[in-house]
């Protein structure tokens, strides 16, 4: 019997992992193992990545059918997150499919931070109360790693988990490299580590369920598995969630040379009220995400004096 629980994010999933590929006679399940073990907690696991590369194909691939949406670049926000449950082996975990940091200047504008921020409160009030983050996913794709590829790795490992948190890999788009999908580690490994993204493991995985590649795609699956049941079963980590929206977002905003204004701010401030922030809370978080003295200037200019007698602009006669 399936379990529904209530979120202020979207598209939570319930499943089991067991004989999820009963309907589909080209992919073999795989089994649980032959020992049954005793069911932990529910570990939270946030898989994230630059749009594109694939991570609800990922979670796809980890629940074993097809669930998760591909995010769109028009409705959602950085730091937007949808939540799946799967059991693995007899572990219990909530995959997180979050949208990274995809066009970072769109931050500049209110509406798209305030509803970053809002997002993000949403995701981190949730893991605060759930026991935290156990694992990060970082889903790349075969290639170069980009600007965006290391803003998206500071943006989740430094400044949402205070590089507390244990990075695991998944390379996707393998389906082709020759002779194995494994061979692509062996030959970038070192191109991660000189970037400054340090890794617990790795998986070089193709997500296409194609009949073409069906044998990499079971032996994918397992793989992914294996990681999340090896890294990703250990203490959550967790912060006051006020502190820990705000402190994420100085260093965001920092990290793309944004400064927002104060007013700006304030005029929206009644959006951030959607996911239960309270009105200290607000006034805590805007005013140490702005540049405060600097946007004080901007909020009151000063009166400004006419050349005529010194007389101030607008004032009339003395």
């Amino acid at each position: 019997m399936t379990k529904h629980i209530s979120l202020p994010l979207v598209g939570i999933s319930p499943v089991d992992d067991e004989n999820l590929f009963a309907k589909e006679s080209q992919i073999i399940p795989i089994p649980l193992t032959s020992e049954p073990q005793s069911i932990r907690r529910r570990s939270n696991v946030v898989l994230f990545g630059e749009m594109g590369v694939g991570k609800s194909s990922v979670v796809n691939l980890i629940l074993g059918h097809d669930e998760a949406r591909t995010s769109s670049g028009a409705v959602s926000c950085t730091l937007d997150a949808r939540p799946y449950d799967v059991t693995v082996r007899g572990q219990e975990f909530r995959i997180f499919d979050t949208v990274g940091l995809n066009e970072p200047q769109s931050l500049s504008d209110p509406d798209n931070l305030i509803a970053a921020i809002n997002k993000a409160y949403g995701l981190v009030k949730y893991l605060s109360e759930t026991g935290g983050i156990s694992l990060l996913v970082f889903c790349v794709r075969r290639g170069r790693i980009t600007v965006n590829t290391q803003q998206n790795y500071k943006l989740f490992h430094d400044f949402l988990c205070y590089q507390k948190v244990p990075v695991a890999i998944i390379v996707t788009n393998l389906e082709h490299h020759e002779p194995n999908m494994e061979d692509w580690w062996q030959d970038n490994e070192s191109h991660f580590t000189q970037c400054g993204i340090d890794t617990i493991g790795h998986a070089c995985i193709t997500a296409k369920r194609d009949i073409n590649f069906i044998d990499r795609y079971n032996a994918s699956r397992k793989m992914v598995h294996d990681l999340l049941l090896a890294h990703g079963c250990g203490e959550g980590f967790t912060q006051e969630r006020v502190s820990w929206v705000t402190e994420l977002f100085q260093k965001l905003l920092e990290l793309v040379n944004l400064r927002p204004r104060l007013d700006s701010f304030k005029v929206r401030a009644r959006k951030l009220r959607e996911y239960g922030l309270r009105d200290e809370e607000i006034g805590v978080l805007l005013v140490k995400i702005s540049a405060v003295d600097e946007d004080f200037a901007i909020i009151r200019p000063p009166r400004r004096f006419s050349r005529r007698r010194g007389r101030r602009a607008g004032t009339g006669p003395l």
